[in-house]
């Protein structure tokens, strides 16, 4: 218990890294910035800033009067507003210094630029914009625009519409064998087609429900589900545009405000409760003895609602950071031990054992209740 104290203790401090709560910055927002940040750190982006090159904005080139200069700057910014992020210092400001640094940087050389690093400064930015008394929809509609352009770039090229396109990427240019063995089954180009319309509009139904607070959930599940069928039939994330997207949902993801109380069998689940500890540092847990029946293992009550056993595991993991923080260093882990196709098998299992473990909760509510718990014994910060 002592030890507890001491790790609850040092995670309360405001610079700790891990922590994402009692700044001016929603939670899941401040969490997104900082893995986007690390993500793009891992990925080399600090190494490949360097000054204009073939600039979109002319004026930048007068950087390059004094050789280095932009460089230096951009770079002392970059990782500057980076870290202070990371460490919860002023968050909304660094979180805008990073957008505007990184945009910048992209539209400083047309040879280096990548749609996907535009979106992460994009994301950087509008979360520095957004206070924490109203939802980021400046982020929604960002995120809508990232599959209304995806779809726009596509409309008006035939081979979108005839097939050609997929059947070139996937069979000639990737040599997918997915792709050519399901191809034999249906008419030339038939299948092709059905995949490359359907892309389309599945884009654009995402460009739609992301507008439409009620139609989140359902929005959040196709683009998991779209990309990573995708991810599953190429084996190829387009850069880290897929981690970038999976990243972006932390939008949707709202950590209670109140305080949530746990009853857990400890005789049988120990070492869950352990892990559990471990994971909600930033939240509030009162463990309780109270429950509404013997046969539940496990009850999670937040707010009017109550889940049980599995779904309440469910439902506490997806209010933990520390959870979100894990499965980003599981991943990259994974992409650090192994390569090829050895290391895409292994995500593409992880990814659809994390789908099938969630994806009760989309029928799954939870049910209302009134009960609430009188014997505490004890709560983790």
């Amino acid at each position: 218990m002592a030890f507890f104290k001491k790790i609850t203790a040092f995670t309360r401090a405001p610079f700790f890294p891990l922590r994402v709560v009692d700044t001016e910055m929603l939670p899941n927002l401040l969490l997104m910035c900082k893995l986007l940040f690390a993500l793009l750190c891992i990925y080399g982006f600090f190494g490949h800033i360097s000054d204009p090159h073939i600039p979109f904005m002319g004026f930048l080139d007068r950087f390059l009067l004094i050789p280095g200069v932009f460089k230096s700057i951009a770079k002392t910014i970059f990782l500057a507003s980076g870290l202070l992020l990371v460490f919860n210092f002023r968050v909304r400001t660094m979180a805008i210094a990073l957008g505007v640094v990184t945009i910048t940087i992209m539209l400083s050389s047309k040879p280096v630029f990548r749609n996907h690093l535009f979106i992460c400064g994009c994301f950087f930015l509008l979360s520095g914009l957004t206070d924490k008394k109203h939802d980021p929809w400046l982020l929604y509609v960002q995120l809508s625009l990232v599959y209304l352009g995806a779809l726009i770039n596509k409309v008006p090229q035939i081979d979108w519409w005839n097939g050609q396109f997929m059947q070139n990427w996937l069979a000639n240019g990737r040599e997918n064998q997915l792709f050519i063995s399901l191809s034999k089954n249906f008419p030339d180009l038939i299948f092709a087609q059905f995949l490359s319309i359907g892309s389309m509009l599945v884009e654009f139904a995402i460009a739609i429900m992301l507008l439409f607070k009620k139609t989140h959930k359902i929005a959040v599940w196709t683009i998991v589900l779209f990309h990573s069928l995708l991810y599953t039939m190429t084996a190829h994330r387009f850069g880290h545009f897929y981690e970038d997207i999976v990243l972006a949902l932390l939008l949707f993801v709202n950590w209670p405000k109140e305080k949530i109380r746990v009853y857990l069998d400890e005789k049988n689940w120990a070492l869950l409760k352990r892990g559990l500890r471990f994971l909600n540092f930033n939240n509030t847990i009162l463990w309780s003895e109270n429950r509404e029946a013997d046969q539940n293992w496990l009850e999670v009550h937040i707010a009017k609602k109550i889940s049980y056993n599995w779904q309440g595991v469910r439902v506490l993991l997806l209010s933990s950071s520390n959870f979100f923080v894990l499965l980003f260093f599981m991943d990259l882990l994974v992409r650090y031990l192994f390569d090829g196709g050895v290391m895409d098998a292994i995500h593409i299992s992880l990814t659809w054992i994390a789908i099938l473990f969630f994806i009760p909760m989309l029928w799954n509510k939870g049910k209302k209740t009134k009960i609430t718990f009188d014997p505490v014994m004890d709560h983790d910060a």
